[in-house]
């Protein structure tokens, strides 16, 4: 064997990882980037994580989070899939998720270009280019570390693809198989909805030209092999895609069963899938896409403190400046940490809020029109259809006319939100096109046509940089929606002040790209004149432009000063969380959970990190507990107003913060009878302060009466101004299973059993009666995986209050346990054992039938 083939590729692969190594220097040093979403996952975890450590099992639950709720999106056990046996290696790596992603994303672009026949070293600059692309970076920068895992391989599946339609069959099969393999394995569905899309233009068309060429039965082969590669790829995911399939029904990509909204003024449509206004809401703005060539087209991102920090003498100054011009009633100081917070959001376009431009860079723009000019047709078309797409789909909301259509009418369009990543297609593709032109512009021989292709896309992209830096205003005002609401605090002056900054740093960036712009071209135009005579040169000179151009705008997001000490990050009680849990200890209070004011309650796990909580963090919560919160707990509507049983507020301290809410109409007020059935024994009203609510019902209670609800309305509406401790509000769908009560049994009790080893997918109750009894669980009711059982039988469950367990229990005395275990998962890992082996084998065999072929081939 010929191991000197191999040679440049580890070489490249051990500079792909010394450039992530330098960019991410300071974790060597022991540092961490402190993730937005990788610091909210140990508080989601650390149950799973604790009940591991005392079961051996992770568990499929999560009771620490909104009351309890499955945990298929944050880490359930996984049996069989070989790759996860490949990505295991990622973990040792890189466990910050930082460096080892970088990585990631470079090797399989850099894959992506070996396959198609680019030399090592444009490989490598290639992945660098691919990586270095500013929503990578930020990806990265704030956590969102599955959806870089899935990315990192959208180009080897398309490189798969590729060499199958190419009719290397055994290679293409292989790639194509291993990587859409390790995407569904890194679980970000919408990434791999993205891949299908561009899968799907890609496909298309090779059928164009096999049906134009009549190559159909090549295609048709093509086509079969990378059907076996897809299904190969599938089954060892079987139970994850089940128990995912099964679950996102009962979340809030699931749709709402409601047909009632808790504002007033407001109709839900009763639709399967997310509400189009929640999920457009990160649209990108049609000319925000100029950010693709720009980076400041919009400003930086919503925490960008470049050119208007604290520290900034010139920003400082221009405050003072402003401070006389203020309104005579506005206290300066007020003032200055009102126009500090503003001016610290660079930002001006019309999403919600952003961590950053998505920038390709302007070097990888100009070699993408001038690939999209020098290719051929097999190349051109699907690269420039899947980019359009793309780039459609992002604008979401500001073009409604068709995107609108797709999101009712798409299949699973609906399911997913942020329109503006779609734009991970066209990073994709634009990168393709620029690399793979500009092997082309090299390699082909010089004529008209290659010349005017470089001037055209020198003139298209430069000339719109050229003509942005010199005419700015033909491209934007600088101004945004949230400008007038600072301005009454502000004053126009201020305001004005912010746009013309605005101006400066888009002007600054227009230059900036036309002279990475210019010099590239310089290079190019060198060689197509014969002065540059290795194309060695060509590439490492135009590869270094490209990532000292992309590496400069992404040190805006993430530098030396963005990591800190992992120390910095470890969980720490409060007090007022320190002395609840002294209490829950010290008085062997079995069940409870927190309501956290002091936080965005429904939006930060932090607290679940220490004790269970009715909030936490989580973007697929169930949707029916997501109906709670909009209705009862974040509402002023539904507010509890009325309370007709006195005993729900004999705490003084809870009577208090009731009235101290009731009596402000603009202040959302919690639903007590809806806290008291979440067993929601105390509330944090800061870091230091709490106060406990003695009417939390517990871990369960039998009730007086039923109230029976034709619907999903009627169910959501009763809980208004309700007692739990006396009623239970059944749905009229389980009459079959429920019985009513004949007589209360005051004396009946039933109580939590707390195990020596506690098992969340274990709960175990002693119930006591003279009669039978309804019983009603503070547990959060997913009939898909939990188990009810008496005396060891499995029993039959019903939804209670909308979103809780209950139980008919006949009299006597009675264990009580409910069993959380799906039966889909289970059956799943089986498959996935199975169908491993067999991706093992066809694996080998496609590896070593090469060297089978070949030493027949000798023999004979």
């Amino acid at each position: 064997m010929n191991y000197k083939k191999y040679l440049p590729h580890v070489l490249a692969i051990i500079l792909l990882i010394v450039a992530s190594m330098i960019y991410f220097s300071p974790i060597l040093g022991g540092k961490i980037l402190p993730q937005t979403d990788m610091l909210q996952f140990p508080g989601m975890y650390k149950a799973q994580e604790d009940n591991q450590k005392m079961t051996g099992n992770l568990g499929e639950w999560a009771p620490n989070l909104f009351s309890g709720m499955p945990s298929y999106q944050i880490a359930y056990e996984k049996h069989g899939n070989i790759f996860d046996l490949l990505i295991s290696p990622l973990n040792l790596f890189d466990s910050t998720h930082s460096l080892g992603v970088f990585f990631l994303l470079a090797l399989g672009f850099y894959v992506f270009m070996i396959c198609m026949g680019v030399t090592p070293w444009l490989a490598l600059f290639a992945g660098l280019i691919y990586a270095l692309g500013t929503y990578n970076i930020i990806l990265i920068n704030v956590g969102h570390i599955t959806k870089a895992w899935a990315m990192a391989t959208m180009a080897p599946v398309l490189a798969g693809m590729i060499l199958a339609f190419k009719k290397k069959y055994l290679i293409g099969f292989l790639v194509f198989t291993i990587s859409l393999g390790l995407q569904l394995t890194f679980n970000h569905i919408q990434i791999t909805y993205y891949t299908l899309l561009t899968a799907i233009v890609l496909t298309a068309s090779y059928f164009v030209f096999a049906i134009k060429e009549k190559t159909i039965k090549d295609f048709a082969k093509s086509s079969a092999v990378l059907v076996i590669g897809a299904l190969l790829s599938v089954l060892p995911l079987t139970g994850h895609l089940l128990i995912n399939n099964e679950y996102v029904k009962h979340t809030m990509r699931g749709g709402s069963e409601l047909t009632v909204y808790p504002n007033e003024n407001k109709q839900n449509v009763n639709q399967k899938g997310l509400d189009i206004n929640y999920a457009f809401s990160w649209s990108y703005g049609r000319g925000e896409t100029m950010t693709l060539l720009i980076p400041d087209y919009k400003g930086g991102g919503s925490a960008d403190t470049r050119l208007h920090s604290q520290d900034s003498k010139q920003m400082q100054n221009r405050i003072r400046e402003l401070q006389s011009t203020a309104p005579k009633n506005q206290n300066q100081q007020a003032f200055q940490q009102l126009a500090n917070s503003y001016i610290q959001n660079t930002y001006h376009g019309e999403q919600p809020f952003t961590a950053g431009p998505v920038y390709f860079g302007a070097i990888v723009m100009f070699l993408a029109i001038l690939g999209l000019f020098v290719l051929n047709n097999k190349w051109r078309w699907w690269l420039l259809i899947a980019t359009i797409i793309s780039i459609v789909l992002s604008w979401g909301s500001n073009f409604m006319s068709f995107n609108s259509w797709l999101f009712y009418h798409l299949p699973m369009y609906n399911k997913f939100r942020t329109p503006s990543m779609a734009l991970v297609i066209a990073n994709v593709t634009m990168c393709i096109a620029a690399i793979i032109g500009l092997k082309h512009f090299i390699e082909s021989e010089n004529n008209k046509r290659k010349t005017l292709s470089l001037y055209i896309s020198v003139a298209f992209t430069g000339g719109i940089c050229l003509l942005a830096w010199l005419v700015p205003t033909m491209f934007s005002d600088f101004s945004c929606s949230k400008d007038a609401i600072f301005e009454r605090e502000l004053g126009q002056s201020f305001i004005t002040a912010l746009q013309e900054d605005r101006e400066a740093m888009f002007r600054a960036d227009a230059l900036r790209s036309f002279i990475f712009i210019i010099l590239s071209f310089v290079v190019l135009f060198l060689q197509d004149k014969g002065k540059i005579k290795k194309s060695v040169i060509t590439v490492c000179v135009i590869g270094l432009l490209a990532v000292v151009d992309l590496w400069g705008v992404d040190s805006r997001y993430v530098n030396k000063d963005s990591f800190r000490y992992k120390r910095e990050f470890t969980p720490i009680a409060t007090n007022a969380e320190s002395a609840i849990l002294e209490i829950v200890d010290r008085n062997k209070i079995d069940h409870f959970r927190v309501y956290d004011l002091s936080k965005n309650t429904f939006n930060d796990a932090s607290n679940s990190y220490f004790m269970p909580s009715i909030g936490g963090y989580s973007a697929v919560k169930l949707q029916r507990y997501q109906d709670i919160i909009d209705f009862y707990l974040t509402n002023t509507r539904y507010n509890q107003k009325d309370i007709d049983d006195s005993t729900l507020l004999n705490n003084n301290q809870v009577r208090q913060l009731y009235y101290q809410y009731k009596d402000n109409p603009n202040i959302p007020t919690p639903n007590f009878g809806v806290l008291n059935m979440l067993d929601t024994r105390y509330i944090l009203l800061s870091n230091d302060n709490f106060i406990e609510n003695t009417e939390a019902l517990g871990a369960a209670w039998f009730v007086d009466n039923i109230k029976w609800v034709k619907n999903a309305d009627e169910e959501i509406l009763a809980l208004d101004n309700f007692a739990p401790h006396r009623t239970a509000i059944i749905n009229e769908e389980y009459k079959d299973i429920v019985k009513e009560i004949a007589k209360k049994d005051t004396s009946a009790k039933i109580n939590i059993v707390k195990e020596d080893i506690n098992d969340i997918t274990h709960l175990t109750y002693k119930t006591s009666s003279t009669t039978d009894q309804i019983a009603v669980f503070s547990e959060i009711f997913y009939k898909d995986s939990w188990h009810a059982y008496i005396d060891g039988k499995e029993v039959p469950y019903f939804r209670a209050n909308y979103v809780l367990r209950g139980l008919y229990i006949p009299s006597g005395n009675h264990t009580v346990e409910f069993i959380c275990q799906s039966d889909i998962l289970k059956k799943g890992n089986t498959i996935a054992y199975i169908s491993s082996v067999l991706i093992i084998l066809v694996l080998a065999g496609v590896i070593l039938w090469p060297y089978i072929k070949k030493k027949r081939s000798k023999k004979e």
